[in-house]
């Protein structure tokens, strides 16, 4: 059923003193500035809260339930402002008529941008004071050609009388049916934007959520401390809740976690994230670094190296700026770069940020983080840079950032796969799908590369074949050792071999080889071949002792090869019989102790006619092979059935 009552955040933006404030208050009958102080300066200073129930004007069942940010537009407090509008779905410009577009409402506007927000209603406030509000209005427009809310509707206003808030009620209502709802993506957040501890009650934090549901009773993750804790409690729009849904602005009740204070290291504060799910924090990040053509900086570049203040979400962290190619940012220019934090920060791929300069005087560019998690010293490493370049240059899609995890990494496993992204388990699982893979023992492979892969590891084998035909196979330790390098994990030795043994190969014990091979003594090793098993054939059950049957590397190396073929059999370092011989005499034993009961040794080798140099060590072998038991001094056979 569709959901009549969509959830959607909503920040204002303008410059000081144009009415912000007396606007929301105005709209929702709430006042924004709770702050002593901004009720003694007349100033907003840091972030404002309100909530406002809209209906539709086109569905008056249909209603919007907007949660406001209002922010302050001081130029000295733009990071407070940067800390609320982080999630916002749609802008409420603010723009006073009698001064019309001013420096914080330029630098404003290139905030929102670089955040991804493209939705905006532009109110123009104050709209008594000026004789042609139609050129006022005219002013605005103009000033938003080229940005992402050119064509914006502009609503002549004045909060003080309430000429204009119904027409500003149904402009927003309007935006608001064609602005996307927030997603749920299964993957909860809520960044910090202001903690407080009631009387009683414990630690809360409020915010905005995005991806997904918080509930009652939940365990929730606080990062970038990594810390667990439980919800005890929800308000919503100054409600119990049982759940907070995306687009909503939300209180958890978090008491097991206390108000961090200074330069203490635990507890939260402003900037935290709390989450429902796993991931990590990070104090490097890699980015798509983006400056717009609209520019208060003078046309300065970010030079390699600068110290900057990256605000994501509510949080601003000092940072420095690390191009991957020798170079500096300039206006309408975009660049791959790693951020060095001077602390953590928990970020998802696709997440959007700002860059201010170091002196909290400009705003310098937006971005997108493409790794949230880079791994050790990949800085400028070219299968890192190739694996940005191509995040960066694709739709912010599942599959595109699935493909370039899969060009760098080659195997990875499935369990978790871009977890920390802005993609749903759904999408994820899509894009799977329509990936070339090979999914085998919880991993994700690359096909083509596996393909490479197992034909590397088939050849060597192959190779072996060819060198040492003499050897049944090749030692899988020695395969192992061989493809260390080419492996990205140890543990996928094991579906290696797998797939070889599904391709044409044979795995017997700790061998591989080909089916197709057969082990044979190369030519110059046949003569010391056939001399030895001429000895072992000319008394079968008194053959000559190992060492006068290997008396050379060319007797040892043929010898060997009887032995690891199975063509010969050693009982012991003093005993070999060829097989067949072997196979006499167990058939002989065997037939002696059926007709005869349990028999001696002495009784054994009456009825082989060895000696007891063979004898024993062959019964000792039967023992170990299953076929004999030896009870006292007897030896009976075993129950399992012998030929």
């Amino acid at each position: 059923m569709e959901n009549r009552t969509p959830n959607y955040i909503v920040g204002t933006a303008g410059h000081i003193d144009h009415g912000k404030s007396t606007l929301i208050e105005a709209l929702t009958g709430t006042d924004p500035d709770r702050l002593p102080e901004e009720k003694a300066r007349g100033m907003t200073i840091d972030l404002g809260f309100a909530q406002l129930e809209l209906a539709d004007p086109n569905a008056p069942e249909k209603v919007f339930n907007l949660g406001i940010i209002d922010v302050p537009g001081h130029a000295d407090f733009v990071k407070n402002m940067v800390a609320g509008v982080g999630s916002i779905d749609l802008a409420l410009f603010v723009v006073a008529a009698d001064d019309g577009w001013m420096p914080q409402s330029e630098e404003h506007l290139q905030i929102l941008s670089y955040l991804g927000v493209r939705s905006a209603v532009v109110a123009l406030t104050k709209a008594d004071t000026v004789d042609d509000i139609e050129f006022s209005a005219a002013t605005v427009a103009e000033a938003l050609e080229g940005s992402a809310f050119a064509g914006a509707p502009i609503i002549p206003v004045c909060a003080i009388i309430g000429d204009g808030l119904d027409a500003l009620r149904a402009a927003l209502a309007t935006a608001l049916r064609e602005t996307p709802p927030p997603t749920d993506i299964g993957k909860p957040r809520l960044s910090v934007d202001r903690v407080f501890s009631p009387q009683g009650v414990g630690t809360v934090v409020t915010g905005s959520v995005t991806g997904g549901h918080f509930a009652k009773g939940q365990k929730i993750t606080l990062q970038p401390q990594g810390v667990e804790a439980g919800v005890r409690g929800i308000q919503s729009h100054n409600s119990d809740a049982g759940t907070a849904a995306p687009g909503t602005r939300a209180a958890l009740n978090l008491p097991d976690i206390g108000i961090r204070k200074g330069k203490a290291r635990e507890g939260v504060r402003r900037g935290d994230v709390v989450t429902a799910g796993g991931g990590e924090s990070a104090r490097r990040i890699h980015v798509l670094l983006e400056r717009g053509s609209r520019d208060s900086t003078g046309g300065r570049p970010i030079e390699h190296a600068a110290r900057v203040r990256l605000h994501h979400g509510s949080a601003n962290i000092a940072a420095r700026v690390l191009f991957f190619e020798n170079r500096e940012l300039g206006i309408g220019e975009s660049a791959i770069a790693e951020l060095r934090l001077d602390r953590p920060a928990y970020t998802f791929a696709g997440d959007r940020f700002v860059l201010r300069d170091w002196s909290k005087r400009f705003t310098l560019s937006g971005g997108t983080v493409l790794d949230p998690l880079p791994p050790a010293r990949s800085y400028r490493r070219p299968e890192q840079f190739a694996f940005l370049q191509q995040r960066a240059a694709g739709d912010p899609a599942a599959g595109v950032y699935l493909d370039s995890l899969l060009a760098r990494e080659r195997a990875i496993l499935a369990d978790g796969i871009l977890a920390q992204s802005q993609f749903s388990a759904p999408e994820i699982e899509a894009a799977i799908a329509a990936c070339d893979l090979v999914a085998t023992d919880g991993w994700l492979l690359e096909r083509p590369w596996w393909n490479d892969i197992s034909e590397v590891a088939g050849r060597r084998i192959q190779t072996i074949h060819e060198k040492h035909p003499e050897r049944p196979g090749l030692d899988l330790s020695e395969l192992r050792s061989f493809m260390k390098k080419r492996l990205p994990d140890p543990k996928l030795f094991d579906a290696l071999v797998e797939g070889l043994a599904a391709e044409g190969y044979v795995r017997s014990g700790t061998i591989i080889r080909a089916a197709a091979h057969a082990p044979q003594l190369p030519p110059e090793l046949r003569a010391a071949g056939d001399k030895i098993r001429k000895a072992l054939d000319a008394n079968p059950l008194e053959p000559p002792s190992p060492k006068e049957l290997a008396k050379s590397t060319a007797e040892t190396t043929a010898l060997k090869f009887l032995l690891e073929t199975g063509e010969a059999i050693q009982l012991d370092e003093k005993a070999i019989l060829l097989s067949t011989h072997y196979a006499t005499a167990t058939t002989a034993v065997q037939a002696h102790i059926r007709n005869h009961g349990p028999s001696t040794a002495a009784d054994l080798r009456g009825a082989l006619g060895t000696t007891r140099r063979i004898l024993i060590p062959l019964l000792e072998h039967l023992d170990r092979q299953g076929v004999t038991v030896r009870q006292g001094d007897l030896r009976a056979l075993t129950k399992k059935k012998h030929p």
